[in-house]
């Protein structure tokens, strides 16, 4: 019986993303070099929340979606900022604490990308 040679699993990655410069561009990189399935979750808070309100960073916000990553907002953050979920573009989740949320996907295995 000649076993199927099986791909690896995909290795995942949580980017943090406190500011809204260079998120798009480094998780466009990552995806492009990845050599293997790679599953990518960027949480936005503090200033990275204008990345994905509704007319502010509309563009990147698509090309952000294009890359496949999964998007997630600081419900801290909106909460602070007088902003509903209704704010955010479409099909980003919203997660109770980004350092919360930072501190399990690492706690789950998946390695931590600061973008600065």
């Amino acid at each position: 019986m000649n076993a199927e040679p099986s791909s690896p699993p995909p290795v995942r990655v949580v980017v943090a993303a406190p500011q809204p410069d260079r998120v798009v561009r480094a998780v466009s990189n990552l995806v492009a070099a990845a050599d293997r399935p790679v599953d990518v979750e960027v949480v936005v808070y503090g200033a990275g929340l204008e990345l994905v309100l509704k007319g502010v960073r509309d563009e990147e916000a698509g090309r952000l979606r294009e890359t496949g990553a999964r998007v997630v907002a600081c419900a801290n953050t909106l909460a602070g900022r007088g902003v509903t979920a209704g704010a955010l573009v479409p099909g980003v989740d919203v997660v109770p604490a980004a350092v919360w949320h930072l501190a399990l996907r690492q706690h789950e295995g998946w390695s931590l990308v600061p973008v600065w």
